[in-house]
């Protein structure tokens, strides 16, 4: 990422992550049976009820020490709340690491489920302490973990998943502006290496959209010397997201440096924003009050909005097929917000919704969805009552297909 201003690869959780399509040999006796049938749901256990092919298990449990596949236990009990969340792999490591938001008021934090190359569990660790309701988060393009407080004062906090101990007031990023606030979800656009712009999203009736852009000094000085930790920590630009010349579901939007200015577009058109994510000069966010999701294009400042009642991206296929590409069967996974039946949710290229999994014996907020590095591990938290952090796998031990978005349809009350 640091020889040329062309753009980056990206592994964001908050990005989509695009899998492989399976590809069989020819050979009928070699090729694998698929039985994953994505919203034909049949398959009931661990309080789930899958789509046909899938299986489930429980790899930890807010509360209780996390079980190794070795027979060993975590020193740590596994978090409260968890919510937002990660897979970061590392060359020359065999495995991964889920890294999970706790939103606990009091002890929040990040914890960490660390797997070897097979997808056992190894270790558990929480490796940032001290901070609170830490609710959603994103990547950053350099494969570290921004977390964000959704509480007064908040603040959005830079850790790297591979350090068992990441201290607090160094972790502290510029991405939130100084006097902090709700801070929700983060989502980056690294198109251009050397201009990083970083979004962040804020769960208030008058919560800004913020946009931070680094130093472009410290930004070169990192690409020179493939050391990325002073970026985020300097200070650099802030500016807020403000709609304008709004007609029907569109309109253009502009950026402007007055926080004011932000909030009272926020309070006026976007109250409470959730779930951010950014591909290819695309934003898209959704808010929770009038249950809407956003598509901003980023080089035109235009946009346009939907209704999320009824399932994300509804009635608009050509979004779909922005994102995993035109016809084809890959599937755009999202979360739901909550409610009697939540669960994990998707569309494919022709608008065709699906409801993947949903947690029959849970009335909380799924989240944390992410995809281990060879997608053939499906992760998702159930928020409370208790938390718990589901592995989903397919029977026929192929990759799920697709990508997945950080943001979440919302329920109809």
């Amino acid at each position: 990422q640091t020889s040329a201003p062309s753009p980056a690869p990206s592994f964001s959780n908050y990005l989509p992550t695009y899998f492989p399509t399976p590809n069989p040999s020819a050979d009928s006796s070699t090729s694998p049976v698929l039985t994953y049938k994505p919203g034909e749901l049949t398959v009931s256990e661990n309080g789930l009820i899958l789509s046909t092919g899938l299986k489930s298990r429980i790899i930890a449990t807010s509360g209780e020490k996390v079980k190794f596949t070795n027979g060993g236990k975590s020193d740590e009990r596994f978090h409260d709340y968890p919510d937002g969340a990660a897979v970061f792999s590392k060359e020359n490591i065999d495995g991964w690491v889920y890294v999970s938001n706790s939103e606990d008021s009091e002890n929040g934090g990040v914890g960490a489920i660390y797997f070897d190359g097979n997808g056992d569990v190894i270790d558990y660790k929480m490796i940032l302490k001290g901070t609170r309701r830490n609710c959603g988060g994103g990547k950053t393009p350099w494969d570290t973990w921004l977390t964000c407080e959704e509480a007064p004062g908040g603040h959005v906090f830079e850790i790297n998943p591979w350090n068992p101990h990441n201290e607090h007031d160094s972790c502290k990023t510029h991405v939130g502006h100084e006097v902090g606030d709700y801070y929700e979800a983060a989502a980056y656009d690294n198109r251009d290496p050397y201009r990083p712009q970083f979004f962040v999203t804020t769960d208030t009736s008058a919560g800004a959209i913020v946009k931070f852009t680094p130093n472009p000094d410290k930004v070169s000085e990192a690409l020179a010397s493939n050391d990325f930790s002073s970026v985020l920590h300097a200070p650099g630009n802030h500016s807020y997201l403000v709609l304008k010349n709004l007609s029907g579901n569109n309109g253009t939007f502009a950026w402007s440096e007055s926080l004011t200015d932000g909030r009272i577009s926020a309070y006026e058109h976007f109250p409470y924003s959730e779930g951010i994510d950014v591909r290819d000069g695309i934003l898209y966010f959704t808010t929770k009050k009038y249950k809407r999701l956003f598509i901003l294009d980023l080089d035109a400042g235009t946009y346009i909005e939907s209704s999320t009642e009824s399932g994300a991206f509804n009635n608009q296929p050509d979004q779909i097929a922005r994102i995993i590409g035109p016809g084809n069967d890959d599937i755009l996974y999202f979360c739901e917000d909550g409610g009697a039946d939540c669960g994990v949710h998707g569309r494919n290229s022709d608008g065709k919704y699906f409801t993947i999994l949903e947690g029959l014996d849970y009335e909380t907020e799924t989240t944390g969805l992410a995809f281990s590095p060879n997608n053939k591990h499906m992760y998702v938290s159930f928020q409370s009552d208790p938390g718990q952090i589901f592995d989903i796998t397919r029977e026929d031990g192929l990759p799920f297909d697709g990508a997945r978005l950080d943001i979440k349809y919302h329920q109809m009350e």
